[in-house]
């Protein structure tokens, strides 16, 4: 832990978000309730939040039902703990996704009268890059589309009215949802208890994301980067409002950003973040019509769900909760006793590592989740070194198969740095993660993943598929190739 401490001592943010640190002041003309500045306090008990370039774990695996993924604050700043998982969880399944159709009358519907929420403009404030670290047993289920009409609706389901004026659609006709395509998720703790649900919509440019979870605000960074928020009131209910204008995703054009968060009478805590907007609207008397159309939108939003209600009790447990395990490990010779992993881990502790080298940490772990994930984990510390070996069973899929004969896709003696010059893109991904099959691997090999390391001497990155197809990851620091190929040759 102390040298985890050490090293984020050492770590720095950028010249320009420090200044705006340095010269943040305390909010003027701020009111309301302290829960807009202290709601994220409460997430902690759930997850761990890292800020800056640090990636502590990705959502999780994409499945019917998902597991979740943890790493303890020890590891935090050292190990990627699943450095194969992919991004295939923000992408949703087919079955679940489905586009909002509103009333064929809608030419004879009339444009409701909109909350007045400040907007604060928040593009010049620091902003801090968070990644959830998601709790033991934790797991994902889509939604289905019933699910997500049942939280604007209730249990009662659609209201049955025929008139032009009150007839709904897909959803409340007053989102102004219509045409936009849908996907929701519901995260669940180890007991198959409700954490958080969030949808996500999206038409061309425009998109939002909606998070809710009951009893509080939908987790966030636990840091607190105070807005300085203004709050506005709607309904009886405090709401924090804010915007930005920038080009969010380097296409040369400005995105128009607005956010809203609010606690309902019923105890549901809001997050909606909607970007862009198919509308253009004067929201504030002589404002940017395109800023104008995503506040509206925004506000559209909070009249429904403060007027219409919001309702997650249909979700609050899951209908099954998928067997997990997770159990920590105080030496190697502990982690070896789980008979399924024992032939893919290191036989003895790595050269330099063992308990007579001096200033020596280790760290081992399994996470089992059915259907899902099996794995485990060991590590090895020494001052800012690591060796970390992670062992996936049951036919792990995300890998990047790469053949010796292909130098091009590995070697990293091959590219000069910085690699975004040098590496030429349909090799980014092999070069920067590749694996090898069990029956390819050489000291040859080992020594092409060799690179600097910022505390000195070489690091190693590389993966093995075995036959069987288990994959093994190996993260090597202040070893030679020889070292870590000894690691990996007594496994083959």
């Amino acid at each position: 832990m102390k040298h985890y401490k050490s090293y984020m001592d050492r770590q720095e943010i950028s010249p320009a978000v420090h200044e705006k640190l340095l010269n943040l002041e305390p909010p003027k003309g701020r009111s309301g309730p302290s829960w807009v500045r202290y709601g994220a306090l409460a997430a902690c008990a759930a997850l761990l939040i890292g800020v800056g370039v640090w990636k502590l774990a990705p959502a999780p695996v994409q499945k019917p039902v998902q597991s979740g993924s943890q790493l303890t604050l020890d590891s935090a700043g050292t190990s990627q703990d699943h450095p194969l998982q992919s991004d295939a969880a923000q992408s949703g399944t087919a079955h679940s996704r489905f586009v909002v159709n509103s009333p064929a009358e809608g030419g004879k519907l009339a444009f409701p009268m909109l909350p007045g929420i400040n907007y604060q403009d928040i593009t010049d404030w620091p902003q801090a890059d968070a990644c959830r670290v998601y709790m033991p047993g934790s797991f994902m289920v889509d939604l289905e589309k019933e699910d997500i009409q049942a939280v604007f609706w209730g249990p009662e389901g659609k209201p049955q009215t025929e008139h032009p004026k009150t007839e709904q659609g897909d959803l409340p006709w007053m989102l102004f949802w219509d045409g936009y395509a849908l996907q929701g998720r519901a995260l669940y703790d180890g007991q198959g208890q409700l954490m958080e649900l969030t949808i996500w919509g999206e038409q061309g440019r425009a998109s939002f994301d909606l998070e809710m979870r009951v009893g509080g605000l939908p987790f966030t960074c636990c840091i607190d980067l105070d807005r300085g928020d203004e709050i506005s009131e709607f309904n009886g209910v405090s709401i924090a409002g804010w915007s930005q204008v920038y080009d969010r995703d380097g296409d040369g054009r400005d995105d128009y950003i607005c956010g809203s968060e609010f606690m309902t009478k019923n105890d549901i805590g809001v997050r909606f973040v909607n970007r862009n907007s198919s509308m253009q609207s004067e929201y504030v008397p002589g404002g940017d019509m395109e800023l104008g159309g995503a506040q509206t939108f925004n506000a559209l939003f909070v009249r429904q769900a403060l007027t219409g209600g919001l309702s997650l009790d249909h979700l609050k447990t899951a209908e099954s909760v998928p067997a997990w395990r997770e159990e920590e490990f105080s030496s190697l010779a502990q982690a070896r006793q789980e008979a399924d992993f024992a032939p893919y881990l290191p036989i003895s502790e790595p050269a330099g590592y063992g308990a007579n080298s001096g200033n020596k940490e280790f760290y081992g772990r399994y996470s089992y989740q059915e259907d899902t994930q099996n794995m485990l984990f060991v590590r090895w510390s020494r001052g800012y070194d690591n060796v970390e070996v992670c062992v996936y069973r049951d036919g792990y899929q995300s890998f990047n198969l790469v053949s010796p004969d292909q130098p091009e896709t590995y070697d990293l003696s091959l590219y000069p740095i910085p690699w975004c010059d040098s590496v030429p893109k349909e090799h980014r991904e092999t070069v920067n993660s590749p694996a090898f099959r069990a029956e390819d691997m050489s000291l040859e090999i080992v020594e092409a993943r060799g690179r600097e390391h910022d505390t000195g001497g070489l690091t190693y990155s590389f993966d093995v598929l075995h036959p069987d197809g288990t994959l093994v990851s190996y993260r090597c620091d202040g070893m030679t190739a020889q070292q870590v190929w000894a690691l990996v040759e007594g496994t083959l």
